[in-house]
């Protein structure tokens, strides 16, 4: 077809149709008749065929009118809720947010804030991608990501990051142990104690973090064995197979055959940071917004 219609054409057209009627057709779109009337005429003269016709009582449809009206009746509906689902994608209500996260945020605080998001914003898709600290940087970086939960610090030039955890670091270790009757241990008896670590690989910067702490103590980061989640270090840890160094926040959780103790010559805080692109739209500002208002709720009067 050379020349398509154009929507005000249709739209005059399927008002009509469903009214029956020019003149109601005409108050319904808030136009002239005689508009309605050039609008329809234009239309029938573009498809090459009479889709009305008028008699001093009634208008009705032609055969090609009929097929017409049915090919398009909806097309109006249609373009109504495009314009409307991309007005709410475009206010940050409709869309999706690609979410990283890493181990320490499972527990807490990322399904709090998963939750209080999808309760304010429930027509976003939330995407939670398990990912280390370094793949998440690289992430949000290249824009694969649009939001990260990861260990800090994470200073980058465009990027915004907002503080959700800090956490000291404790002694996980099998109930049967012998250092488990001590109330706090020190690194040294860790080190010589044998450690489950999670694997370079998917620990790469918490593996970093701990390498730096014992090398300034004078002492050799040497895992016994190397898991690649916290489900598996934990179950490692309970079967007796060594211990190892976790953020408090372990401390909430109740594991079975395991005990938690304070490491007395640790002074190391694990920062946990939301980050997220400065530029980024409203869909992660929004999500933003959620974190930095469910953290202030949750903080001591």
């Amino acid at each position: 077809m050379r020349h398509l219609p154009e929507l005000d054409m249709v739209q005059a057209f399927i008002a009509v149709a469903e009214e029956r009627s020019f003149r109601r057709a005409a108050t319904r779109l808030a136009l002239d008749q005689s508009a309605i009337s050039r609008r329809v005429k234009e239309l029938e003269r573009r498809l090459g065929a009479a889709l009305l016709h008028r008699t001093t009582r009634e208008v009705g449809l032609t055969g090609a009118g009929e097929v017409f009206f049915e090919e398009n009746r909806d097309l109006l509906r249609r373009l109504e809720r495009s314009g409307q689902a991309a007005l709410a994608a475009a206010q940050g209500e409709l869309g999706r947010l690609r979410l990283g996260y890493m181990s320490f945020a499972a527990l807490s605080p990322m399904p709090q804030a998963v939750m209080a998001f999808r309760q304010r914003h429930p027509q976003v898709g939330v995407e939670p991608i398990y990912m280390g600290t370094q793949a998440q940087q690289v992430a949000l970086r290249r824009g694969t990501l649009d939001v990260g939960f990861l260990i800090g610090p994470f200073v980058q030039p465009g990027f915004g990051t907002l503080g959700v955890s800090a956490e000291r670091l404790v002694a996980v270790l099998p109930a049967q142990h012998p250092l488990a009757q001590q109330r706090e241990l020190r690194l040294a008896e860790l080190a010589g104690a044998g450690l489950v670590l999670g694997n370079a690989v998917e620990w790469d910067f918490y593996r970093a973090l701990l390498g730096g702490l014992f090398a300034s103590r004078g002492l050799a980061l040497a895992p016994a064995v190397e898991p690649s989640s916290t489900l598996g270090i934990f179950g490692l840890v309970a079967a007796g197979l060594g211990a190892t160094l976790y953020p408090e926040g372990v401390c909430g959780l109740q594991l079975e055959g395991i005990v938690i103790r304070p490491i007395a010559d640790c002074d190391v805080v694990i920062h946990t940071l939301l980050a997220w692109r400065l530029s980024a739209g409203p869909l992660v500002q929004h999500f933003v917004r959620t974190v930095r208002e469910m953290l202030a709720a949750a903080a001591p009067a």
